[in-house]
């Protein structure tokens, strides 16, 4: 017999990651503030014929999220500044210039951004992609295991729950299947993730810039230099699907998603439970409203001392008076603010106008100027491009063209910003 509302203080998630040629499945439950959680392996799940995987999680309770991270090395991440804070007007923006910071368009990727840091003056936001063949690939798999993920992430962010109580600068270093992936942490934020194809490169890397402590995921001890004196943890093979499965259960800073297949449902026990108590609070409230109106004269006795209190009264009429001036005050910085043109038309600016064989590698822009650096296959013909627009006046060089390593001119213009 099943008991009504047992499942309203109990939540369930499923965590899903890729070790090798391996699925690794984590399911955790949280009651009250309770955690357990139980794994399986399904063994060569990337190498089997979609005919030989067999369902191997009856779904005999209702799982609340699933949440897939796939490897990092099927990620391509790309770090960029942005004088924008509203991350869906640029996710919008990228999707019809994303080619111009990875090697792939919109419709050969899943992508998303995440913000890694931001001040008054711009945003730093990483754009994570996964090509859409390999995501599928794998999507596909689960399906015949009856696993339809809510989330899809990459293995660095499955960790952020890992490191979220750890302090300083943490590394993190997994091993994939021709390569490493180096991932640094900050305050529970990631910070920098990079691809590395050798044992020597890694070991210069944490040489370079040595971390308070080094995570070893799928590793051991030995892929460290014998001199290195930094603190060190192993992770076994499940940390990443734990970690993964954390996000269905608590309310994390990273709302990275490539792929969301549905939103997340309310469970129906709550549901009446909820009415159930909103119909308590409201039955709490109607006996004192019963008990007052059978005391009009208590009632009575007190509007008459509120219409003799006139001080609060006035008091209020003050307040007024303040909340009408703020109000105006509001109205003026809104008009001043209409006066301004928003970075991101700039930016989609720049990248109209310039040539295909220019990139822009650093911007800025304050007031009504704007410098810009980058190099290009030739630039003689940079500064009439940017001149003949409708955004920009007073364009030019800031400093001699020089040539790259790699035979490009590098350039530095600055010009200014105006309407027209």
């Amino acid at each position: 017999m099943k008991i009504p509302f047992s499942g309203i203080f109990t939540q369930r998630a499923m965590g899903l990651s890729i070790i090798g040629n391996d699925l690794i499945i984590t399911t955790l439950c949280k009651i009250l503030v309770k955690y357990s959680h139980e794994t399986i392996k399904v063994k060569d799940f990337m190498i089997k014929d979609a005919q030989q995987l067999h369902p191997s999680l009856p779904q005999k309770k209702s799982i609340d999220e699933i949440i897939l991270s796939v490897p990092r090395e099927l990620a391509i991440i790309r770090e960029i500044d942005c004088p924008y804070s509203n991350l869906k007007e640029l996710k919008e923006a990228l999707t019809y210039q994303l080619d111009s910071f990875i090697p792939f368009s919109n419709e050969d990727v899943y992508f998303d951004i995440q913000t890694i840091s931001y001040n008054t003056h711009e945003t730093k936001v990483i754009i994570v992609a996964v090509k859409k063949t390999e995501l599928d690939n794998v999507l596909s798999r689960l399906q015949v295991l009856e696993i339809i993920p809510s989330r899809v992430i990459i293995s660095p962010f499955a960790f952020l729950p890992i490191v979220e109580e750890k302090e300083g600068i943490v590394a993190l270093i997994s091993k994939n299947l021709k390569n490493y992936s180096y991932n640094l942490f900050e305050k529970n934020n990631l910070v920098l993730s990079s691809i590395i194809k050798t044992e020597d490169e890694l070991n210069s890397k944490i040489k370079t810039n040595p971390p308070a402590e080094i995570l070893l995921s799928n590793l051991d001890n030995n892929i460290l230099p014998h001199e290195c004196s930094i603190p060190s943890q192993l992770l076994d093979e499940t940390s990443e699907s734990y970690g993964a499965g954390l996000y269905g259960l608590s309310n994390y800073s990273c709302n990275l998603s490539l792929v969301r297949h549905h939103k997340k449902r309310l469970n129906p026990q709550i549901t009446t439970m909820c009415f159930f108590i909103s119909f308590l609070i409201f039955f709490s409230f109607l006996i004192p409203y019963i008990q007052n109106i059978n005391n009009l004269a208590i009632l009575k006795k007190l509007n008459t001392q509120i219409k003799t209190n006139k001080k609060d009264v006035s008091n209020v009429e003050k307040i007024q008076e303040r909340i009408t001036i703020l109000e105006e005050t509001i109205s003026n910085v809104n008009e001043v603010r209409r006066e301004y043109m928003p970075r991101i038309d700039i930016i989609l600016e720049f990248a109209k106008t310039l040539p295909g064989d220019a990139w822009i590698k650093s911007t800025y822009i304050a007031s009504n100027t704007f410098e810009i650096e980058g190099d290009a296959i030739s630039s003689t013909n940079l500064v009439p491009v940017l001149e003949n627009s409708q955004l920009f006046s007073g364009v030019g060089l800031t400093s001699p063209v020089t040539k790259t390593q790699s035979g490009k001119d590098k350039f530095r213009i600055k010009g200014n910003v105006g309407k027209q």
